[in-house]
């Protein structure tokens, strides 16, 4: 069945739910640092006979964080408990993964109202000796370094989890028997941690944190605490001590097969005591109005919503950034203007679209789907870059609904300059070093500070601050996130005849304004625009 996603208002938190199916409700819980992408084949299943919810954890994925500097597994209970009732869900049946393990049975013990059943792979209860060793350097800081070092460390850091545990301590005993990580699970690991950034300590640190030994004696829901023969974690499983009738513990044997097992048939058993619901009604009235992800006709895409004092019926506004720049809602629009910034394809919670989006006239076809969706008729443009060309294919498909275009920087390039431009793209292919890590980190910090689409020579070199850290890796996130259809973008948008099309559109009657930097040759490459009749 088809797995969708979309954004919840929380409590003045977005948090991102993938969902699908109709029947008892059952929600899964990820385990830390990863998000609910990993769930995916669980929801898969799992929904062609229950209503299935998995949502990212508070500071994971694209879910906003707790407003909390060291949030408690408590505390995550207690957000998913407010989760369920935005969902309007009465009872759930929950399973969690490790962190999603303690926080299930958290819930079971602090919601029991809410809770028919409760499964725990593989739950945590560390000794004092590892507790110690696993806040003394585990969760170091994770901050961009001028020279992207923490992008190359980042990657010999999740290949070495999956060597020891813990991974700061490389010793005979740390040792773990699993496979070395392909090159594909070493990518998405590493996404995970840039998609949370530093704030991954926080969600990671609270259940090492945790230490609460007689939780499980106390639980009055029925459960399932089940531990993988091959988990690190199935040393654990002693430490419980004695559990109530209503609490199983039980170490599976057989891999994941045993384990799909053992929890479809603990659904199953309670799924007459879980609130019967179709996940698509659910979700749909408790939509975000801050940002919502949109069925186009290229698949989903993503928008930041701004109402700043409007409403989708009255002026709209809506932003594209420049293709590798994360989406956002400009500080200059004028007070009653309602904000539309689009994720492009790829970028953000954009992650799903078709190669059909990668174009200037499929992506502008997937903005206008998406406008209709959201009850904008007629809308001025803005956009910065490259992006430029969808806002001009977007004027040539709907020039009646345009109320004015506004391209800042854009880049009508000639022949020889976007082949120069093309050919210093790197290649996002992962590379089992994570060597492609850093050439998406030096292609963006090249391209501030030498003219992109010339020979890096003297003659082309801006003489501007370099640009900071924390601003090169925001493109670099988004560059990852978009791998190697990040080229793609860039050859459709800057093979489109901007120069034609923003001519086309003066003549048919919509103003159109072009500015660009101080930058000598930016402005020289603008002025083509301005220039046109």
């Amino acid at each position: 069945m088809q797995v969708s996603s979309q954004f919840i208002d929380v409590q003045g938190r977005r948090v991102l739910v993938r969902f699908a199916g109709r029947g008892p409700a059952v929600l899964l819980l990820h385990q830390s640092p990863q998000n609910s992408r990993t769930l995916v084949p669980w929801i898969e299943r799992l929904s062609e006979r229950y209503a299935v919810f998995a949502p990212d954890t508070p500071g994971f994925g694209a879910s906003d964080p707790l407003p909390l500097a060291q949030p408690t597994i408590p505390d995550f209970a207690a957000a998913l408990a407010q989760l369920i009732a935005t969902l309007g869900l009465d009872r759930v049946i929950v399973y969690g993964v490790h962190t999603g393990a303690v926080t299930a049975l958290r819930l079971a013990l602090d919601f029991p109202h809410l809770v028919a059943g409760a499964i725990c792979d593989g739950y945590a209860r560390f000794n004092a000796n590892e507790r110690q060793k696993l806040l003394n350097g585990y969760l170091p800081p994770f901050e961009p370094e001028w020279n992207g070092n923490h992008l190359t460390w980042l990657w010999a850091r999740m290949r070495e989890q999956n060597l020891y545990f813990p991974w700061n301590t490389p010793v005979a005993e740390a040792r773990i028997p699993y496979p070395a990580p392909s090159t594909e699970k070493l990518q998405a690991d590493v996404m995970d941690i840039i998609d949370a950034g530093d704030g991954y300590r926080a969600g990671y640190r609270a259940p090492f944190l945790y230490d609460d030994a007689s939780a499980v004696s106390r639980l009055t829901v029925p459960t399932r605490i089940f531990y993988r023969a091959e988990d690190v974690l199935a040393a654990h499983l002693p430490r419980l001590g004695a559990a109530p009738a209503n609490v199983m513990v039980r170490k599976i044997e057989g891999g994941a097969s045993a384990l799909i097992e053992a929890t479809d048939a603990f659904i199953a058993e309670r799924a007459s005591h879980a609130a019967d619901v179709d996940s698509d009604a659910v979700v749909a009235q408790a939509i975000s109005t801050h940002q919502r992800v949109v069925n186009t006709s290229a698949g989903p895409l993503s928008l930041l919503l701004n109402e700043n004092g409007g409403e989708a019926s009255g002026p709209v506004e809506l932003c594209i950034q420049d293709i590798g720049c994360p989406a956002r809602v400009p500080v200059n629009v004028p007070y009653g203007t309602y904000v539309v910034a689009a994720e492009l394809p790829g970028h953000g919670a954009s992650r799903d679209l078709t190669d059909a989006a990668l174009t200037a006239d499929g992506y502008a076809r997937a903005l206008l789907d998406s406008l209709d969706a959201i009850g904008v008729s007629r809308f001025a443009v803005r956009a910065d870059g490259a992006s430029a060309a969808i806002a001009a294919k977007l004027g040539q498909l709907a020039t009646a609904r345009i109320t004015r275009m506004h391209l800042d920087n854009p880049m009508p390039l000639a022949d020889d300059e976007r082949a120069s431009f093309l050919a210093k793209l790197p290649d996002l292919t992962p590379h089992d070093t994570g060597a492609h890590l850093l050439a998406a980190w030096n292609w963006v910090r090249m391209k501030h500070i030498f003219v992109p689409w010339q020979p890096q020579s003297a003659s082309f070199a801006r003489k501007i601050d370099a640009p900071a850290p924390f601003r090169i890796h925001a493109e670099v996130r988004e560059m990852l996130r978009c791998g190697v259809r990040f080229a793609s973008l860039w050859r459709h948008a800057l093979s489109f005849d901007l120069v034609t099309a923003v001519s086309e559109l003066r003549r048919g009657g919509v103003e159109v304004k072009v500015s660009s930097d101080e930058d000598l040759e930016t402005a020289r490459v603008a002025a083509r625009l301005r220039s046109s009749p």
